[in-house]
Formats: C-alpha cells, sequence, structure tokens
C-alpha cells in the first residue's frame, strides 16, 4: 500500500481541472455502505458514480450479513418479542458507542425502520427464532441474541430481546444482503467504475473536495486483478500466507499502472472503502500481536480493505480514532457443551467470563503472557458432548460450525490428562494454578452461586468426570484462527457524516462511512450484526448531505 495514496491535488476552482467524469455524489468503495449511500443519493435524485478498487462487495460480500435491529421490528413481533427503542438505547449505550445520545437513540428509533429499507430491497428476513447461547444460529432459524443482552449485567439494565436478523437463506447471507442493494442501485441508475483504486483528492482552494483522482486499470489486467483479489477470500482455510503474498502482488501490480482518471464530485466524495485489517504495516503499528501472530488470525476483510480509504481522508487532514480497537472473534460455541469449560491463560487463571460475546473473549485473549496462549478446559463428559454436537451441530450446519470445531479438536492440539495437574503440565499451564482455578469453580456452583467474571449462573455446573481435557484456543492457533477486523476510522460529524479534521472542524465536501469511519460499534464490537446495521445507516445519512449538497432533498 505504500506510495499508493499520494499528495492531494489543491487547484483553484473546478473550472481549472479537465475531469474525465462527473456526478453528484461520488461513492468511493462500492460494499455494504457504498451501496446503501448510493441507493439513498440516487432516491434524492442526485446522479450517482461509485468507484471501486475492485468488481465491489467488499467486507460485507462475505459476511454472515447478519442486521442488528430492534425497536419492534415485525420479525420480533412474529417471534413474540415486545422490543421497543428505549430498552435497545439502554443495551447499547451501556455496551459502550461513540455515538452520542442523541445519534444513538436515532439509529434505535429508526433501525425497525431501516430493516424494513433492508428488506424493500430484496433481503430477506425471518421471525424463526432460536434463543441458546450461539454466535450464529443453524438453519432454519434467522432471529437471534447476537449480542451479550442475556448476561446478567446486561439483563440488569435492559429487557433482553433477540436482534440479531439473520438473512433467510441456507448458511452466511452477507453475499445476499450486497448483491440485492447493488442491483437496486444499478436498477436504479448508478454509474459503477471498477477496477479503479482512489489514489488522491482533489481539493480547491476553499479546501473543499471537488473530486477524486483514480487509476483506472486497463480492461486486460482485470482478469488478473480479479484472480489476486479471490485469493484473499476470508473463508479459504490455512490460507494467511498464500493471501498475504497475493496482497504484495496486487500492490505490485497497481503500481506498474498510470492511468489517471479525475472524477469531479459536485455535492461531495463519500469514503466507504472499509477497515485495515489486510494490512500488516498498519497491524504491525496499532497492535502488533496481531502481525506476530497473523497465520492464527482469520482476518475478515476484503482485499480493498487495507486501510488506504481511511489514509485518502487523512491526506486531507482527517483525524481518526479508535484505530487501536478491532473486533478479535473467539468463539467456543458451538458446540454448546464447551461454554461450559473454563478458558485459562498459562499461569492457569480464568481472565474472562467463558459465555461473553466471541469478541470480548477474543480481545481478552490477545492480551495474555506467553504469546496470548489460551486453552479451555474441561472434564471428559463435557469434552465428548461437545464432540457430538460437532457431529451433528443442525441442519446445514455441519460446513460452518461442526466441521471447525471437529478440526481444531483434532488438529489443534487438544491435550488430554487425568488430573488437572497432569492436563496442565502437557498444555504447558502452571499446574497448581490449574488446580485452584478448578477447585475454586467447583466450590462455587450450584443453587445462588455468582461468578466473579459474570458468567450467567446456569452455565456454573461442577466438574464430575473422571480426566481433563484442553482445547487449543490460542491466538497463534491457525487450526481454529481468531477473527480479526478493525473498528476504528476517519472521525466524522454525527448528524452528516462530514470528515473532521484535526480541531473537530469539518472537510467540506468529503463524507466517511461503514469501517471507514468512526460508527456505532468502533468502541466495541460486542454485537454480531452491528457492522452491517452500521454501513446502512451510517452510509444513508452520509448521501443524504452529499445530495443536499448537490441541490437535492432526500425523499420524505
Amino acid at each position: 500500500m505504500a506510495g499508493r495514496i499520494l499528495e492531494p491535488l489543491r487547484v483553484d476552482s473546478a473550472d481549472a481541472v479537465s475531469w474525465d467524469d462527473a456526478a453528484d455524489v461520488v461513492v468511493v468503495g462500492f460494499g455494504g455502505a457504498g451501496a446503501a449511500a448510493a441507493i439513498e443519493a440516487l432516491d434524492s435524485g442526485a446522479e450517482v458514480l461509485a468507484v471501486d478498487r475492485f468488481g465491489g462487495g467488499g467486507a460485507t460480500h462475505y459476511s454472515g450479513g447478519v442486521y442488528y435491529a430492534g425497536g419492534g421490528t415485525k420479525h420480533q413481533r412474529e417471534a413474540g418479542f415486545d422490543d421497543t427503542p428505549e430498552e435497545m438505547f439502554k443495551y447499547l449505550r451501556a455496551e459502550g458507542t461513540p455515538l452520542d445520545d442523541a445519534t444513538l437513540r436515532r439509529f434505535c428509533e429508526g433501525s425497525a425502520d431501516e430493516l424494513e429499507w433492508v428488506e424493500s430491497h430484496g433481503v430477506p428476513f425471518s421471525g424463526a427464532a432460536y434463543l441458546k447461547k450461539t454466535a450464529f444460529p443453524p438453519d432454519p432459524y434467522y432471529l437471534f441474541y447476537s449480542g451479550n443482552e442475556m448476561i446478567p449485567k446486561y439483563k440488569a439494565i435492559s429487557r433482553p430481546a433477540p436482534r440479531g436478523h439473520r438473512p433467510a437463506t441456507t448458511g452466511f447471507g452477507g453475499h445476499i444482503h450486497f448483491a440485492k442493494l447493488r442491483d437496486a442501485a444499478l436498477g436504479k441508475g448508478l454509474r459503477l467504475l471498477p477496477h479503479a483504486p482512489a489514489r488522491r483528492l482533489i481539493l480547491d482552494r476553499h479546501e473543499r473536495v471537488i473530486g477524486v483522482e483514480v487509476n483506472a486499470l486497463p480492461e486486460g489486467l482485470w482478469k488478473r486483478h480479479d484472480e489476486l483479489y479471490a485469493v484473499v477470500s476470508p473463508w479459504k482455510p490455512l490460507n494467511a500466507d498464500r493471501a498475504q503474498k497475493a496482497i504484495e502482488q496486487c500492490d505490485a501490480l497497481e503500481a506498474g499502472v498510470d492511468a489517471p482518471r479525475r472524477i469531479r464530485a459536485r455535492g461531495g466524495v463519500i469514503l466507504c472503502t472499509g477497515g485495515f485489517v489486510n494490512s500488516l504495516d498498519k497491524l504491525r503499528e496499532i497492535r502488533p500481536v496481531l502481525a506476530e501472530k497473523y497465520l492464527g488470525i482469520q482476518r475478515l476483510g476484503a482485499l480493498g480493505c487495507d486501510g488506504s480509504g481511511i489514509e485518502l481522508g487523512q491526506s486531507v487532514g482527517g483525524a481518526t480514532d479508535f484505530m487501536d480497537r478491532m473486533f478479535l472473534g473467539r468463539s467456543i460455541t458451538p458446540p454448546d457443551a464447551f461454554v461450559y469449560g473454563l478458558i485459562v491463560n498459562s499461569r492457569g487463571e480464568r481472565f474472562i467470563n467463558e459465555d461473553a460475546y466471541n469478541s470480548i473473549v477474543g480481545n481478552a485473549i490477545s492480551a495474555q503472557p506467553d504469546g496470548a496462549m489460551a486453552w479451555l478446559v474441561m472434564d471428559d463428559t463435557l469434552f465428548w458432548r461437545g464432540v457430538k454436537q460437532s457431529l451433528f451441530p443442525g441442519k446445514g450446519m455441519f460446513v460452518a460450525w461442526g466441521l471447525p470445531a471437529l478440526i481444531n479438536i483434532t488438529l489443534g492440539g487438544t491435550k488430554r490428562g487425568g488430573s488437572p495437574a497432569a492436563l496442565a503440565r502437557k498444555c504447558g499451564i502452571d499446574p497448581a494454578g490449574l488446580e485452584r482455578t478448578v477447585a475454586a469453580f467447583n466450590a462455587n456452583t450450584g443453587e445462588g452461586a455468582t461468578d466473579p467474571l459474570g458468567k450467567s449462573p446456569d452455565k456454573l455446573k461442577k466438574f464430575t468426570g473422571k480426566s481433563w481435557y484442553a482445547v487449543n484456543v490460542s491466538l497463534s492457533n491457525k487450526f481454529s484462527p481468531t477473527w480479526a477486523f478493525t473498528l476504528g476510522g476517519l472521525d466524522v460529524e454525527q448528524d452528516t457524516g462530514l470528515v473532521k479534521d484535526q480541531s473537530g472542524k469539518a472537510i467540506p465536501g468529503l463524507y466517511a462511512a461503514g469501517r471507514a469511519a468512526v460508527g456505532l460499534c468502533s468502541i466495541n464490537y460486542n454485537m454480531s450484526g452491528s457492522s452491517v446495521a452500521d454501513t446502512v445507516f451510517s452510509g444513508r445519512r452520509a448521501a443524504r448531505d452529499a445530495a443536499r449538497q448537490a441541490g437535492f432533498n432526500a425523499p420524505g
């Protein structure tokens, strides 16, 4: 990525530039946020041009497609849940978000309508609810508790309701979410320029962003460009090394082309370019342990999620925030049985509530000593129950959940011992520390017990088996990689989505949305679906203001 983002081109006025194209709103990066922004601007009457480094889709295409929505969606009502915007607000405020109260209330109060907006463009949802602890429900269930709503700490603050709306399709549905919004945008008149990496912004004498310069690759290179893009799919197993080579080859391919194309943006440029999880240089700078252990990290992003869009904003003075915040998803369930186990570090100590949301678990593991070593310890009764659940995880979910669990159990370094101390010695754990932890946990079970780390009381079950097992959940374990994506980005005005400079002043003509911007989940990603929901909320917000700057008003 080094050197691809150039210093901005400063001109006296738009008339001083020989433009190759123009539109009212120019969207840079055509993934989930870009598609939502394009539709909103088009519905306002604006002419919209989207440019993408590849062919579109971004991280949204690869995602599960879960959409975090509440406040009384029709699917919640269908499942018998009486959720309200106020209960949703209280929960999200307790989780932590950069949104101020007014913006968070606007998000919660409009949540059900925004889900219906997505659904009106063809993305299917359902009220078939799955109420057990899971990171992603099995078919045919599509509504679930995708955050920490059922943990006692949060139940005491807000009445829980399932708010994870999974697209009603087999397996992951992110590709359907993007495809439906893409087709809707194209059907409304969107023009799309693919294979055109953005490389600098264009400013007038008033420091207003009036356009963007892209490097338009010749069509003869598109096939090779797409091939490299496909290598970096986050769902290819044991692919970290090959993906990194493809990232470097793609940078070299693009650097060998000099085909500038300058595009005028009459109302504004909206950066929808994703985060930076696929930049090892950035990870090394901000969270070194992730770069050091990248072979055990499943980087959940498209090849274009390398921070270049954030750098575009920084090139004209844009401020960033929460750049060190990451989603590090370490799922221990399914199988459901494993949530009753104990996650310990090399000292044999528990350090996290095992039924916490997977990013809380993953971030806690990343902070542990000895290279972020961690093991999930349990007795033989729980272990073999988990193996059985992995073999039969539910209709349509063996490949997505059962098989990965079995691969880790068999190849990830699972250990067995006749006692906690014997097991500890095999794992490189302090034996006395693990014995103390198991004894203390067993003593703190039964009716009325409360866990000091906040584990749900119904998960506090005494270990009664005759032998012990430890499943490897360390950050370096490539057979059960930790899911990762970045949360920070360009700081934006919460009413408009305009990028702010270091002094907090808006940069006219420049917007950011999705993971390129600070948004709903930039402090903590503790609810599956909050990123997809934020792409719609922030993308539409930026588009409304950019279209307004071009002389158009949002519908309604």
